[in-house]
Formats: C-alpha cells, structure tokens, sequence
C-alpha cells in the first residue's frame, strides 16, 4: 500500500478509539469493529483505505462504535475530573500529545525543532495544589467547585522533574512559589504557554479558560471529518451513574474472590489482606465493608483503599486502576468520592 492510506488509515483510528476514550465510551464489541473493518477493506482498493475506514466509522450510530463529536468532547472534558477520571498512561498520553502539537508537530509534519517530548518520564503535576487552603484565597470561589477545578485538565500540566510535596503545595508567587517552579522547567511549551496567561494569580476562572484551550488543541490534534455530527450527546445518552463496588469487580470476573491484596506502601508490606466473595476486606482478623477502612486501619488516618490496595506487587496494579478500567468498559459514571492519595508517583 502507499504511504498516504496507511497514514490516514492509522489517523482516523487513532482519532476514533482517542475521543472514545476522552469521552469514556465502552470500550466491549471493539473485536466485533475490528471484524468488520477487515472484511470491509477486503473488498475495497487498497489505495483508498484511509478514506474507507473514515467514511465507514463516521457512519457508525451505536453507543459501541459511534465517532464522538467536537460538541462532545467539549461538553464532557470541560469538566471532567481527568486527573481522577482517566488514568495515568492515557492522561499522560493526551499532555504529550499537546506539548508536541505546541511544538508544531501537526498535519504530518515536523516540529521546528524536530524534537518530540520525550515518552512515559514526565511527572503528571497540579498548578494549583490539592493542598491550597493555606496559600490561595477563594477569592468568592465555593470550596466544593474549587476542589473539583483542580482536577480538570486546565490545572494539569507535564513537569521535568517530580517536585516533593513541600514545594508543590507551596503559593503561586515568591521564590519558591509554584511560578518560579514552572519558570525553571519552560523547557516545555506546556508551561510556556500556561506562563503567558497567568496573570499574578492562578486563580479558578484561569484554570477554566486553560481547559477550553487544551480541548481545542486535542480536537485538532484528533480531527473527525469536516462537519460530522455524531448524533450522541450528554443530554441524549446520558451516562449511567452509580457506585462501582468490590462486588461489581468481582461479578464482573475482573478481581477473584479469596484473592491476596497488598500494601502499596513499603512500611505496610507485611499488613495483607483478603477479598472475600461479598466484596468486603478482611485483614488481621477484622472484616471491612469498602476498602477505605482497611486502609485507613492500617495506616492510622483515613486513606484511600482503592489506591492502597495492589492485586499485584510486580506490577503494581491497585484496585483503582482495575476499576477505572471495568468503569471505561462498562461506560458507567463512577461516583469517585475516596481521599486522594498525597503520596502518588504524580502530583
């Protein structure tokens, strides 16, 4: 095949299965699309496979196949919680993917400098940190929409280097404030970007207004075709919510009853505990009803149990990753209220 297909082919299904997952639409029957594409392209000309794979898939109207829209992708991520919401490797994944677009990385062609961001080694930091009540007034803000501000995209950015938690919940100005920080990593035209619109603040209208920038870099990184309008909207589909429990991963055949949990923190590797078949923890002879407990017994203040809790020590896979995928499967809007965990590899 010509390079030109290929590279469109690979495009479009990049921008398919992306917004799908912005928008975090279920992920089940994908084997199914994959089916069907083959055989499509089967009886199509080879050279025409770009156009084929994006006339077909912006033609898809079911919830396990439709092509999101611009209108979507605005209204879910202006205020999705994506910090919670996504996982690590994909909202690493869509940072890199702007910062490279910033470099001029777009359309097929090379940045000025022809340098990529480098993958996967940058730490994931709030601007505004989830300690902020003693270094940044509300300034008329409510309490509750600013700590739900500070996991939107527009408070999120890529840093060099992890800064200690010290340092991170420090204020915006002075010396050892959260600008000078940015300012010595302006390697990264994330952050030149974030400089140029703050003003002597960072204030929550700041993040708001950063959100709807990045968004509009991601719908042109990830395109659709001219005027596509998928049909599916918040206000038509809307999407389930509930609570995902213990028990809903384990009916699910995603975790196995009697399985081992582990401590994700090293001081605590020799406190294990036990699923058992109704979802609750039982640990050092005590039976808890969600993981919160356990976790918080064993640490001694109240701590996440999702995030404390590994299936698997080599990997390191927690419980909350393990849900946030059956939550993406499923195409559920899971009511996350746990503690966050101050202590993560990212900020």
């Amino acid at each position: 095949m010509p390079a030109a297909p290929v590279s469109k082919a690979l495009d479009v299904i990049e921008s398919w299965m992306v917004r799908r997952m912005l928008v975090r639409a279920t992920t089940t029957h994908y084997n199914q699309v994959v089916a069907e594409l083959v055989g499509l392209l089967r009886q199509s000309d080879r050279s025409n496979t770009g156009d084929v794979i994006e006339t077909w898939l912006a033609s898809q109207s079911s919830g396990s196949r439709y092509w999101p829209d611009d209108a979507e992708v605005r209204e879910e991520l202006t205020s999705l919680l994506a910090h919670r919401r996504l996982g690590r490797g994909r909202l690493r994944m869509v940072l890199e993917a702007i910062e490279d677009y910033r470099r001029g990385w777009r359309d097929g062609k090379s940045g000025l400098g022809e340098e990529r961001v480098a993958r996967g080694t940058l730490a994931i930091e709030h601007v505004m940190p989830r300690k902020w009540h003693t270094h940044w007034p509300l300034n008329g803000a409510q309490e509750a929409e600013r700590d739900r501000a500070l996991h939107t995209l527009g408070n999120l950015t890529l840093l060099t280097r992890k800064l200690n938690s010290k340092q991170s919940n420090g204020p915006w100005l002075g010396e050892d404030g959260t600008r000078a920080r940015l300012e010595q990593h302006d390697v990264l035209f994330l952050n030149r970007e974030l400089l140029k619109t703050a003003s002597d603040q960072w204030t929550d209208d700041a993040i708001a207004e950063r959100t709807k920038d990045l968004i509009e870099a991601m719908l042109r990184i990830w395109p659709v075709p001219p005027g596509h309008e998928s049909g599916f909207s918040p206000d038509r589909w809307p999407r389930l919510r509930k609570k995902v429990h213990l028990s809903d991963l384990i009916a699910g055949s995603v975790l196995t009853p009697g399985m081992t949990l582990f401590a994700a923190r090293k001081k605590f590797s020799d406190r294990v505990a036990t699923l058992l078949p109704d979802g609750r923890i039982e640990i050092g002879g005590i039976v808890y009803d969600k993981p919160t407990d356990p976790a918080s017994a064993v640490t001694g203040r109240r701590t996440g149990g999702w995030w404390f809790f590994l299936t698997d020590q080599a990997s390191r896979t927690s419980l909350r990753s393990i849900r946030r995928d059956y939550v993406n499967s499923m195409a559920v809007e899971d009511d996350d209220d746990e503690p966050d965990n101050d202590d993560e590899d990212e900020g």
